[in-house]
């Protein structure tokens, strides 16, 4: 489902957005209806509208599809749990947050946090004790402090995403001042594989600020051994970008990912989850391409790559296969609010069919010219094929100019 399964043209030529009800789509609203009667109502333009029934369906329709593939595909002990981002990261408002936490908790569809003030509206809003909080970003110890007390006193499964060296110590620390809390950790590990164009591509690859590389996850592993709680590390998270168009990209890092999943497992690592970051595109322009603003490929296609490198890479050591989680923040908000603004004026372009047709003619004469200067097997061969494409060009003229006066 996409933009084009909720937005239409109606016989009167008006934007119409169909809200899903149920498993059936709804009645058909008409924009600009909407617009009249927010003017008649006193309120200036614009305004932003919001389509909750989108949003639940786009949350509906990630977990039933990569479900849907589990199934398909044999996959073993394992679930998916999408993750998205807070409204504080990518729209700040609380009736989002609220609705992403009310539609998903029968999917046990979690949140993820990368700041102090994300990480305390998400705790407030997610009640779901079954669905996973991932903290990402910079972690101070007030930071960490919240998201011990949150595991402690919550019961809340808020896992800390290591991202850089450093944060294992402090984690560490404090969570022996909590009382010898355990911790739930992660690690973010540095992919070699970067994705072509897409938004914050710089994010993977091999000079990426974010994430660890295999030395430095190695020296985690062995921090842990030393304070026997390897076993608080259960998971494993990457991303390579936001708005990844080309599916190939997706396929690459999902198969570097597994292969480093696998040797976690290989340590003595208590690993059960894999965290597949952001990525999943949205096709803004309806061209299904790998374009960087559309995407090559469906959902279904995305969820069936993700969960087949899984199955590829860790059955051949019949390593369990890990819960899901994907950060897909973009494709679950991004048809579901509307900007309507008022049309402050047009303008019209008519292209100059007569200036258009003399070139033409002039160019032919021209390079009619230039072929006498040719060797004459050459000039007989070139001169047909010019005179062919200048003929085609003057007639695409002529019907444009018919067009324009029928």
């Amino acid at each position: 489902m996409g933009g084009v399964d909720y937005f239409s043209i109606n016989d009167n030529g008006e934007v119409v957005v169909t809200p899903p009800m149920g498993d059936k789509g709804g009645p058909q609203i008409s924009l600009h209806e909407i617009a009249k009667e927010v003017e008649d109502r006193g309120l200036a333009m614009p305004v932003i509208l919001r389509i909750e029934n989108i949003l639940g369906s786009q949350i509906k329709l990630l977990h039933d599809t990569f479900n849907h593939v589990i199934k398909e595909t044999g996959y073993k002990g394992g679930s998916f749990k999408g993750g998205v981002f807070p409204p504080v990261k990518v729209n700040q408002q609380e009736k989002v947050l609220e609705s992403i936490t009310s539609y998903g908790k029968k999917y046990n569809h979690g949140l993820e946090a990368g700041s102090k003030a994300e990480l305390i509206a998400a705790i407030s809003m997610l009640h779901n004790r079954d669905a996973y909080l991932i903290c990402n970003g910079y972690k101070d110890e007030e930071f960490i402090d919240l998201g011990l007390n949150a595991v402690k006193m919550g019961g809340l499964k808020c896992y800390f995403v290591v991202e850089v060296p450093g944060e294992i110590n402090v984690i560490l620390q404090r969570a022996k001042q909590q009382g010898g809390v355990r911790p739930l950790l992660g690690l973010r590990t540095k992919l070699t594989t970067q994705a072509e164009g897409g938004q914050w591509s710089e994010s993977g690859g091999d000079n990426s600020v974010f994430g660890l590389t295999i030395s430095q996850m190695i020296d985690v592993i062995d921090k842990l051994k030393e304070e026997e709680m390897l076993d608080c590390l259960h998971l494993l998270h990457y991303h390579i970008g936001s708005q990844i168009a080309n599916i190939s990209d997706i396929r690459a890092g999902a198969m570097e990912a597994c292969r480093v999943y696998e040797e976690l497992v290989k340590e003595g690592a208590n690993m059960s989850i894999m965290d597949f970051g952001g990525g999943l595109a949205v096709d803004y322009d309806g061209s299904n391409t790998n374009y960087h603003s559309s995407r090559n490929y469906s959902i279904e296609e995305y969820c069936y790559d993700i969960v087949e490198s899984i199955i590829t890479v860790l059955d051949k050591n019949d390593i369990p296969h890990p819960t899901i989680i994907t950060e897909s923040g973009r494709a679950t908000v991004a048809y579901y609010s509307v900007l309507l603004f008022n049309v402050l004026d047009v303008s019209s372009f008519d292209p100059p069919i007569r200036s258009l047709r003399h070139s033409l003619n002039q160019q032919t004469i021209s390079l009619r010219i230039s072929c006498r200067h040719m060797r004459w097997s050459h000039r007989k061969q070139y001169k047909s094929a010019v005179t062919t494409y200048f003929s085609i060009a003057t007639s695409h003229v002529s019907s444009l100019n018919t067009d324009r006066f029928r």
